[in-house]
């Protein structure tokens, strides 16, 4: 946090930039400062020895001067040079646009109902007041054109009751077109990487704009009509677009009409990229230039409208014709309409028509015949024939089917069955990764990946979906035409995000990281949604799997749903996992929640522990999910002989939870040993841990059992583990793999039967790159973590642990047991208890000693301001990390440290040492707690009569 001691001339905040040379120039409500490596390097607050106020934005001109907009002093430069803007009705400057000319443009606050824009010339310093003369804002006054921005094409972008753009060379609204939005209150405008457009409002919230990937082309840009028939790219690259009134050409982005006044129904690409087109004229065009050469087809033949164009293997133009008359080398009436031709790798010819049944027929050894598979004898509607990699595609008025040329199978897919945007596929395509597009009648755009079909909306209406043309060009851009215009289609390039919403698992469990529900659970129903912000919800697809149930582990098939549910799982441990695609066939990463399904005697076996140990132990004072979660794991752990470590900050309680294992393990009856790593004397830890012999060192006058011993059949808690010394970490290792141990001074092993209990409050992996903790002691200890949640996420168990604690001390000070009055609850919650449980106890603990007439009272709590950081509450397991720890300050520097010792040795008996001594209660080394009663003068009080 930096803040005016740090040379901030003010700690508000009115903007940050970053500077060519890495710096950030941070704009406060009194100056400005260069802050660079974590310090201030430079500021300003002043002009000529007067304040210089509010800095709103500061910009370098193309002549090098440095502008600041400020409040009190408009445009004025660092060496002390205002900028002239003469305008009376102009207020203060608000920001800076810098053009590819170099001119700066400047927005201001002003009260009128005009588009007012600032422009200033470096070269001649002249500035000039721009009116943009638009009449999108009526006669609303309003506070001045907001924000200018300028793009990477140059254009300008003003934010004032909407967004209007200057494209260089008109003024137009942005956000006409976008009526069912109100832009009245922007704030400011800002593009993507994508060229997607975010516009912020005072106080409205965040409005998302595409314009990138969807671009769409009309009369009013050179097209003859605005229905596109076919699309097709020439040897230079040139697009051809066939209309319902002519022939256009699209080149460097400039469309150009060529020929009008005549449908355009067929186009075809030659092998040498040569462009020929047909149309209700009957006649055959190649195009050369903007000339075309037209080719007459037999008059006495009477084609009509030609409906279709193919070359063949030999480079010769297949014609054919609505009437059904093909002007071909076997020159013969066909049986229908006829729709479209290709001829595939073995010269046979498809031919597709429109109303007969069977509509698919192929030519071959000079026989015309419908084609043989079964599956061909219902089609009876053929819009358009597509070859790619060995599979002939075909699009019919009744789905998409896919022909295997070398086996003759034939696949249907329809919208019923695979979830098709509509059955009539009017149009086809590949791009060069493989990928199938299909145009519909009405459903927009379908993408194919092999596996998955992909919608795309091209806008609100119908005829905006209706596709009657796809190309990919050879730069890989893809093109529509559609009854609205011809559509350029921009790919996203990011993925889609991916959530959990919810798990119905006898009960709503809410965006959960795990969930445990007993086998008796009728169903476990997991409900998901992906987020994008081009891809509407219907068009998102999902795919998930549950591993551990299907031994296969086989992703499902890509869907629309987003619930899946699954019925009487066995008792076992599963995990859910679940991916989404977007529209554009990007995928978002895995999400998944772990599922637990437990026998029926497990979970009593639960409950009946929390009964047993419910009057002693706070673990098991519990309503959150995360405290759920424990006491499942410790039923699991307890009964195995696994090493376990407990993870936790300061005052969570990890000694009672590794208790609590102890007595719920079948070593109940054996010896439950504690040591505090960290309190063990300098030189003597492994005498202590491991024992030694007699005469091992100086004052060994005998034989020591260490602690392994002493707990020889039961169990050995480690607390404080991280602060063990490497040397003894490494011998502790070897007792955990071999066990058995060598005392200090000794020679021959001895065999030991314990089980380990670790823990700690301190980031151990931290510990492992410092070079201070040894990573395989780390792995072998990490068996099996359990994770203490701090108090502040398990805010719903404040009100039973705050009433146990308050009849724990009222019966210790012999006192009626007080009630909670109104709003403690609450007051209690909203503190973030950085000393976890323990400090909650000794806050309790002085409130029930200063309440008055059976009520603790907010005041009797006496808390400290460390609210709640926002957002915090119980979290998953998997999003709270022991690094916590180190924002958790303790508690002895949060409450009165002298009244909370007082407090412990009170409650203790004044006895320091041991596991009920006043130490241990305050989680406080002995000899610091004797330390801290010299410091504060405590002393234990006289026995009345003894003197003593």
């Amino acid at each position: 946090m930096y803040t005016t001691e740090h040379g901030l001339p003010s700690n508000e905040i009115l903007g940050l930039q970053v500077q060519p040379d890495k710096s950030i120039l941070v704009l406060t409500g009194a100056g400005v400062a260069w802050f660079a490596e974590g310090r201030c390097i430079k500021s300003i607050t002043d002009m000529g020895g007067q304040p210089l106020g509010r800095v709103y934005d500061m910009a370098i001109d193309a002549a090098g001067t440095t502008w600041l907009a400020t409040l009190d002093w408009g445009i004025i430069s660092l060496d002390g040079r205002r900028m002239d803007i003469g305008a009376r009705v102009l207020q203060e400057p608000w920001n800076f646009a810098q053009d590819p000319s170099g001119h700066l443009w400047i927005s201001f606050r002003y009260t009128g109902s005009e588009v007012l824009i600032g422009r200033y010339n470096p070269q001649n310093e002249q500035f000039t007041l721009i009116n943009v003369a638009i009449g999108a804002e009526g006669g609303v006054k309003n506070h001045g054109t907001r924000h200018v921005r300028a793009d990477e094409r140059g254009w300008l972008w003003l934010s004032r009751r909407g967004v209007v753009v200057y494209d260089g060379q008109a003024w137009y609204p942005f956000s006409a077109s976008l009526s069912d939005i109100d832009f009245s209150d922007t704030r400011l405008s800002y593009e993507d990487r994508e060229g997607n457009i975010w516009i912020g409002l005072w106080g409205g919230g965040l409005i998302f704009c595409d314009p990138a990937s969807i671009r769409r082309y009309t009369e009013a840009d050179g097209l003859p009509d605005h229905e596109v028939r076919c699309l097709g790219e020439d040897h230079e690259g040139r697009m051809w677009i066939g209309t319902m009134d002519g022939m256009a050409c699209m080149e460097e982005e400039q469309v150009r009409p060529v020929e009008t006044g005549e449908i355009v129904s067929a186009m075809v690409v030659d092998g040498k990229g040569q462009v020929w087109s047909g149309g209700s004229a009957g006649k055959v065009y190649k195009w050369e230039g903007q000339t075309p050469q037209v080719i007459p087809v037999a008059e006495e033949t009477h084609p009509g409208e030609i409906s279709g164009l193919c070359e063949d293997g030999q480079g010769r133009i297949w014609v054919g014709t609505f009437r059904g008359r093909f002007g071909t080398p076997f020159n013969e009436w066909l049986i229908d309409e006829f729709r479209d031709l290709l001829q595939d790798q073995n010269g046979v010819f498809w031919i597709g028509f429109y109303g007969s049944i069977p509509a698919l027929y192929c030519y071959e050894d000079g026989h015309l015949r419908p084609a043989e598979m079964a599956e061909a004898e219902s089609i009876a509607y053929v819009n358009v024939l597509w070859k790619h990699q060995n599979t002939l595609w075909v699009g019919t008025a009744k789905g998409l089917f896919a022909l295997d040329l070398a086996l003759r199978e034939m696949r249907h897919f329809t919208a019923e069955q695979f979830g098709l945007s509509a059955n009539g596929i009017l149009a086809l395509t590949a791009d060069p990764q493989g990928n199938i597009w299909m145009g519909t009648s009405g459903g927009g755009v379908l993408r194919y990946d092999g596996q998955t079909f992909q919608s795309i909306r091209l806008g609100p209406s119908a005829l905006e979906n209706m596709v009657e043309a796809v190309l990919c060009d050879r730069r890989g851009r893809l093109w529509f035409g559609t009854r609205e215009g011809l559509v350029a289609y921009q790919p996203g390039h990011t993925p889609p995000c991916l959530v959990i919403r919810e798990v119905m698992a006898g009960t709503r469990l809410a965006a959960p990281e795990a969930v445990s529900c007993p086998e008796s659970t009728p169903e476990i129903r997991v409900h998901f949604q992906g987020i994008s912000f081009r891809t509407g919800a219907g068009q998102m697809r999902y795919s998930h799997r549950l591993v551990g149930h299907d031994p296969t582990e086989q992703w499902s098939e890509f869907t629309a749903a987003d619930a899946v549910a699954y019925n009487a799982l066995p008792v076992g441990e599963y995990c859910f996992e679940v991916r989404a695609m977007d529209r554009d066939g990007l995928l978002s990463e895995v999400a998944s929640v772990e599922i637990q399904v437990l026998p029926d005697a497990k979970t009593e076996r639960i409950h009946a522990l929390e009964k047993a140990l419910r009057a002693t132990d706070h673990v098991v004072h519990s309503k959150s999910w995360a405290m759920r979660q424990v006491m499942e794991q410790i039923v699991r752990v307890a009964e195995t002989a696994m090493t376990v470590l407990v993870l936790g900050e300061t005052g969570t309680g990890k000694g009672l939870l590794a208790q609590t294992i102890h007595e719920t393990s079948t070593r109940r009856m054996r010896p439950f040993i504690q040591v505090n790593c960290g309190a063990l004397p300098v030189g003597l830890v492994e005498s202590e841990l491991f024992g030694h012999e007699k005469g091992a060192f100086t004052g060994a006058a005998s034989r020591q059992l260490g602690r392994f011993e002493l707990a020889d059949g039961g169990t050995l808690f480690l607390d404080e583990i991280g602060d063990l010394p490497l040397e003894s970490q490494r011998v502790l290792l070897h007792i955990l793999e071999e066990n058995a141990l060598t005392r200090v001074g000794g020679e021959q092993p001895v065999s030991v039967d314990v089980r380990v209990i670790a823990a700690t409050n301190r980031d151990l992996r931290q510990a492992i790159q410092e070079g201070t903790f040894r990573e395989d002691l780390f792995y072998r200890l990490s068996v099996f973590t359990l994770e203490l949640p701090p108090l502040r996420q398990r805010q719903e168990d404040i009100p039973a642990l705050a009433a146990h604690f308050a009849e724990r001390y009222a019966q210790h000070l012999q006192r009626p047991v007080p009630t909670l009055a109104e709003g403690m609850v609450a007051h209690l919650q909203r503190y973030a208890w950085p000393g976890n449980v323990r400090e909650l106890e000794h806050v309790i603990h002085r409130a029930v000693l200063l309440c008055k007439d059976g009520v603790m009272r907010v005041e009797d709590a006496s808390l400290p301001s460390v609210a709640l950081p926002a957002g915090e509450g119980e979290r998953p397991p998997a999003e709270r990390r022991t690094g916590d720890a180190d924002e958790a300050t303790p508690p002895a520097e949060v409450v009165d440290e002298k009244q909370q010792i007082l407090e412990a040795l009170q409650a203790t008996h004044w006895r320091v040492y041991g596991v009920h001594g006043a130490a241990a209660l305050l989680d406080m080394n002995p000899e610091r707690l004797r330390s801290r009663m010299r410091h504060y003068g405590l002393r234990r009080p006289q026995k009345p009569g003894t003197g003593k």
